[in-house]
């Protein structure tokens, strides 16, 4: 009866040491740390990511309406950061982004869409002072100018206050077949500020 009542008491003992071995171990283990998912933003359609405000936090720009009323196309950014830009005279638009040497912060280049599809209409914005700024006027390049290669504005090499942009102008030829072509020129222009 002894032996038994120490084999019981053994026993108990033995599976009462596992159980806390077996807690110890799971002590042990370090918890994972739990895992954080960042959802980024779906881009609207034909939106474009940049660093217009020149902290190098990016956001991102998109057509937010076009008014084929009023001929109006107003560019939006995301969560309203930044006020919205408003194209007169267009019916649509395509957004880039250029970074010029004057320039800290990314620049938005605007090819307006016009109900004359003959040509591709730029706007140049940059964000300044809290306002969005057009260190150049608008300009426009005939279709019959435009190439894969052609960049319709950049840096001046020779002049750091000044860009170098692209346009067409009517030009009359009276020995070609057509009567007139669309030549295409470009012009140095300084930076308004």
């Amino acid at each position: 009866m002894k032996c038994i009542f120490l084999a019981i008491v053994f026993l108990f003992l033995g599976c009462k040491k596992f159980t806390s071995d077996s807690k110890q171990e799971t002590d042990i283990i370090p918890a994972e740390p739990p895992i954080v998912i960042i959802e980024k933003p779906e881009l609207p359609e034909g939106a474009i990511v940049a660093d217009f405000l020149g902290n190098r936090d990016t956001l991102y720009a998109f057509i937010k309406e076009v008014d084929l009323t009023t001929q109006t196309t107003r560019i939006g950014f995301e969560n309203k950061k930044l006020p919205e830009i408003s194209i007169p005279e267009s019916i649509g638009a395509d957004l880039n982004i250029l970074k010029l040497k004057n320039f800290h912060n990314d620049i938005l280049l605007v090819n307006a869409k016009l109900k004359d599809t003959n040509f591709n209409e730029y706007y140049l914005f940059v964000w300044n002072d809290t306002v969005w700024k057009q260190p150049v006027n608008r300009f426009n390049i005939h279709k019959s100018n435009m190439t894969d290669t052609l960049i319709p504005i950049r840096n001046n090499p020779k002049d750091s206050t000044q860009l170098l942009r692209y346009y067409s102008v009517f030009d009359m030829d009276r020995a070609s077949e057509k009567k007139y072509s669309w030549k295409l020129m470009q012009e140095s222009v300084s930076i308004e500020e």
